[in-house]
C-alpha cells in the first residue's frame, strides 16, 4: 500500500510539471509549448537552437545585447530562433514600435499574452525577474544554458553551434 501510494505522488507531481502553454507573439502568431523538466519544446522550432531572451523596453542592458541578437539572427536563419519576451508590462504597440525602431527581426512578445510561460521560467529556472535573462535552448527542446546579463557575441555564437548539433 505505501508504495502505490509514493507511485502515485510521484506521477501526480510529474503530471503538475507537464505543461501545455501557448504563446502569442505581437503579430498575433500563436506558437504551442510543452514543457516539463528541463525540456521546453516550442512548435515549429524543432531543430533549431532557440534564444529566449528576457528583456524590457526601459532596459539599458538589453539594447546592449540587441545588436549581437539582431546579427545572428541574420547570420544563422537555419539554425538559430531568437524568441524575445518583454516583461516590463508594456502593450503590444509600444513593443511592436520599439521593435520597429530598432530594426529588430526576431520575434517578440508581450509578458501579457505569455504569463504562463514567464510564470514557468521563474519557478523552474529560479528567474527573479532580473533582466536581461537568456535562456538557451538546444535543438532537441532541452534547456542547457540560463544566464543573467550581457552575453558577448562570441559566446551566443559558441551557443549556436554547440547546441545546433
Amino acid at each position: 500500500m505505501k508504495k502505490i501510494i509514493i507511485s502515485l505522488c510521484i506521477l501526480l507531481n510529474i503530471t503538475l510539471y507537464a505543461q501545455e502553454m501557448e504563446m502569442i507573439d505581437t503579430n498575433g502568431t500563436s506558437y504551442k509549448v510543452h514543457a516539463q523538466d528541463e525540456q521546453f519544446e516550442i512548435e515549429g522550432m524543432e531543430g533549431k537552437v532557440v534564444f529566449l531572451e528576457f528583456f524590457g523596453l526601459q532596459c539599458p542592458a538589453c539594447k546592449e545585447i540587441m545588436p549581437s541578437l539582431i546579427k545572428l539572427q541574420e547570420k544563422y536563419p537555419e539554425k538559430l530562433k531568437v524568441l524575445a519576451i518583454e516583461v516590463q508590462n508594456n502593450d503590444i504597440e509600444p513593443i511592436n514600435n520599439y521593435k520597429e525602431k530598432h530594426n529588430i527581426n526576431y520575434t517578440t512578445f508581450s509578458n501579457y499574452d505569455i504569463g504562463l510561460v514567464v510564470r514557468y521560467m521563474a519557478d523552474n529556472a529560479e528567474w527573479a525577474g532580473a533582466i536581461p535573462f537568456l535562456a538557451v535552448i538546444d535543438s532537441k527542446g532541452k534547456v542547457q544554458v540560463l544566464k543573467l546579463g550581457v552575453v558577448p557575441e562570441e559566446e551566443l555564437e559558441e551557443y549556436i553551434e554547440k547546441y545546433s548539433k
